[in-house]
């Protein structure tokens, strides 16, 4: 029986390559030391409590190595006893001779040694064990809350500071001395395409009920997975090929020194592969292409980060910083492709969050770093705020700001594709064109070189007989001369003799 279409390309199709492990950190994990030692101010949180435990047990593991347990049995605990230092005060002074208990008697008279640092001192059992650690049964709602504590430890005030160290700088950040980094130079621009309206958003299309079910919705998202009506009715519709979301930017080059979890955004849109130039995409690889799974979009730079109620906000804020710097790095590399890095201080890349019926719209932006350690730092600045559940008007106010952003950041994706594609064509044509002129020139070249050959060759066949010609006259000429010699030398003589010269 023939195989079905699905089961035909599952046979013939190849597998994706597997994503690439730039990054050991995954979230939720304890941090690398080199992590901690690189910070600038370490924060007092949860991870860096337990890096403090690290290292002190590590300080202090010399003398309380563990052995294996062994069962207390009698030949155990006579051992122990036998081997143990501490002895009871009456077995010890049963041992004692008469002189060493009068020393010991004017001893406690004057009361004794200092016992203060003994105090509260519980002597170890038998089966003590410092190395292991039990943790407390927990429940579901105990779990729910380690999830909880899980991301927020992994995005942190150390996250935070450690973004802020490598020159990715959040909403309200002030330089040391007072000052605040400066918008990007297109903020009129963006700031003004957000009020465009939208048809998708006019009381015909989106009315009374349609909001009535958007509130129900964030009523009763509890969970990051009931947050899925809450994302469709923003978007209103979209290419399913251009988004993405909820996987590891695995494929990434590190944006800092490879100590951080890859980011994870809840939601972004992107570009198609295949309308970007083959070699572009493998030459950009590490900064525009987030999966190693090739059907996934590319160049992100549209991105939403969405959480219940009871999650954290600034956590929300450090992901969408990150995710922002990633796609003001992406869009960059494809700028600058075939040419020096640009820095032109315009903001390409939009960052979203959603939490709890409030919207925000946040730029980031490349600039170039004065730094001597790195090239470039990334801004992120918030554009506005608006409340989606209060009614009817400041939802449309504020679905139409989060769609005309993700229209725009697609335009820009589009610009900056089309642009990259043409360079490169005009740098093929270009040495294409110069390849045809050189190898013309070679042609021409080696076409005088045999034309002159050949004259050469002519002029030397030319030539020979007249040499012949000339060389024949010049005998004859020399012999000719030799002959007249003689005979005016024999006239000479023959004059010195008297005798007459015969004309015969």
């Amino acid at each position: 029986m023939p195989l079905s279409l699905k089961r035909h390309q599952e046979l013939v199709e190849p597998e994706p390559k597997r994503q690439k492990v730039r990054h050991p950190v995954c979230e939720g994990a304890q941090r690398p030391p080199e992590f901690w030692d690189n910070l600038s101010k370490i924060w007092l949180t949860t991870k860096a409590l337990r890096e403090l435990d690290r290292r002190n047990t590590l300080s202090h593991a010399g003398p309380y190595v563990t052995k294996p347990h062994r069962p207390i049995t009698r030949q155990f605990f006579a051992e122990h006893q036998r081997k143990n230092c501490v002895q009871d005060a009456p077995n010890f002074l049963s041992r004692c001779t008469l002189d060493f208990l009068k020393q010991i008697k004017a001893f406690a008279r004057h009361g004794g040694p200092d016992l203060s640092d003994l105090g509260n001192f519980h002597r170890r059992p038998l089966n003590f064990d410092m190395a292991k650690r039990r943790l407390p049964d927990t429940n579901t709602s105990n779990a729910k809350s380690r999830r909880t504590s899980q991301s927020t430890g992994s995005y942190s005030l150390g996250f935070e500071q450690h973004l802020i160290d490598h020159g990715v700088y959040p909403d309200g950040y002030e330089y040391p001395d007072g000052t605040v980094p400066e918008l990007p130079k297109n903020w009129d621009d963006i700031d003004g395409m957000l009020s465009h309206p939208r048809a998708s958003l006019s009381p015909s299309k989106f009315g009374v009920k349609e909001f009535q079910q958007f509130k129900r919705a964030n009523a009763y998202a509890t969970s990051e997975k009931k947050l899925t009506k809450i994302i469709e009715t923003l978007e209103g519709g979209s290419d399913d090929k251009t988004v993405g979301g909820d996987y590891p930017f695995g494929n990434f080059e590190p944006l800092t020194d490879d100590t951080i979890p890859n980011a994870k955004p809840d939601h972004f849109h992107g570009s198609r592969p295949e309308e970007l130039n083959r070699q572009i995409r493998e030459e950009l690889n590490g900064t525009i292409i987030p999966s190693a799974a090739t059907s996934r979009p590319m160049l992100p730079n549209f991105f939403l980060e969405i959480k219940t109620p009871d999650q954290s906000s600034a956590v929300a804020k450090r992901q969408a910083c990150y995710d922002g710097a990633l796609g003001a790095r992406a869009m960059q590399s494809l700028q600058s492709y075939g040419g020096d890095s640009i820095h032109d201080n315009n903001a390409y890349t939009i960052a979203s969050i959603y939490q709890d019926g409030t919207l925000k719209l946040y730029t980031s932006h490349p600039t170039k770093s004065s730094a001597p350690e790195r090239r470039t730092e990334y801004f992120m600045t918030q554009i506005n705020t608006w409340g989606m559940t209060g009614n009817i008007e400041s939802f449309r106010q504020g679905a139409t700001a989060y769609r005309n952003a993700r229209d725009w950041a697609k335009g820009k994706r589009s610009q900056f594709i089309e642009a990259a594609n043409r360079r490169l064509a005009e740098t093929d044509t270009s040495q294409s064109v110069t390849a045809t002129t050189s190898a013309a020139a070679l042609n021409n070249s080696e076409a005088s070189a045999a034309n002159a050959s050949l004259l050469e060759t002519e002029s030397q066949s030319d030539s020979a007989p007249r040499d012949a010609i000339t060389s024949t006259q010049t005998v004859v000429d020399s012999i000719t001369s030799a002959d007249s010699d003689e005979y005016q030398d024999a006239e000479l003589s023959f004059v010195k003799e008297g005798r007459p010269l015969s004309t015969a």
